[in-house]
């Protein structure tokens, strides 16, 4: 079972674009005080796709030293050999695995996506994720498809949509009704239980674990009205993000500079980092409106 909500987890970089580990241990150490107890590593904010098969493997290795709970392994290519040497090696090291499906080709069709999975998730021995996120792969994973698969595997636990239509959302729960289904949509935490969907993975929340966290913890409780509180802050952190013209990966970095003082704000080709200007914009933002305990208790603003 996939706890929610999961925090997708950045890659830092020194200034050679080396990755800093000393940083990620740092946000990991944040993520846990902040009452955090899944995150997903090199996802799509860990910047999987500029990161060699030797780095991703490291990058698991390290967070399975650092992390006390559950830790969610990406470990999706384009190449199906390359998938299934990171579920292997995510066996030994992670609880579960999340797998995209294969980008670059245009117009491929459901048999072949089909097959690649089928080849992947035989390599597995701990539960998976089915990754959807048609914006980045330009393919929908097909909800029947899902169906199939979740048939012939019995590790295969959950989807992961970061789709933005919801009716393949009720889809992949009507093909695949035991399934977990959660939604990368950082705007659905207070209301997900009301859409029927089991969680919330967010890839910009880490700066502000502490809200997605009090929101699942409020909704637990059965307190709606701290809940809406809370997905108001967050919303309102949100409303900066897609308005700061740079990468939500690159918004995501310089935000976690005001939680971490010298946290690196580098991103790898070809990804564009924050400006210095609109770093100090950012953690400007961060320090005076969405302050931040540990308790997920922001001061009122």
């Amino acid at each position: 079972m996939m706890w929610s909500p999961v925090v997708a987890v950045v890659t830092p970089f020194d200034s050679r674009f080396r990755i800093d580990f000393g940083a990620l241990g740092a946000y990991l150490e944040l993520l846990t005080e902040a009452g955090v107890r899944s995150v997903l590593v090199n996802g799509t904010t860990g910047e999987f796709a500029s990161l060699t098969v030797a780095e991703r493997r490291a990058v698991v290795e390290f967070c399975r030293e650092k992390w006390p709970s559950q830790l969610i392994a990406h470990a999706g290519a384009t190449a199906a050999a390359d998938a299934v040497a990171m579920v292997e090696h995510a066996n030994d090291h992670a609880d579960a695995v999340a797998v995209i499906a294969p980008f670059f080709f245009a117009g491929v069709c459901v048999v072949g996506v089909e097959a690649f999975f089928d080849q992947v998730l035989a390599s597995g021995q701990i539960p998976a994720l089915l990754y959807n996120f048609p914006r980045h792969t330009q393919l929908t994973l097909d909800p029947p498809m899902v169906g199939r698969l979740a048939a012939r595997h019995p590790l295969l636990v959950g989807v992961k949509d970061s789709g933005k239509d919801r009716s393949v959302t009720r889809a992949y729960q009507h093909h695949a009704p035991g399934l977990q289904v959660l939604v990368g949509d950082d705007g659905l935490g207070a209301r997900i239980s009301d859409l029927g969907f089991d969680g919330v993975v967010t890839g910009a929340g880490g700066p502000v674990a502490e809200l997605p966290v009090a929101i699942a913890a409020a909704l637990t409780a059965g307190d709606r009205g701290r809940a809406d509180q809370m997905q108001a802050r967050f919303d309102h952190y949100t409303q900066l993000r897609r308005a700061t013209p740079i990468s939500d990966i690159a918004f995501v970095k310089a935000a976690l500079g005001a939680r971490l003082p010298g946290f690196p704000a580098h991103v790898r080709a070809p990804l564009d980092q924050a400006s210095d200007e609109c770093r100090e914009a950012i953690r400007a933002f961060m320090r005076t409106e969405v302050s931040l305990d540990a308790h997920a208790r922001p001061p009122q603003v």
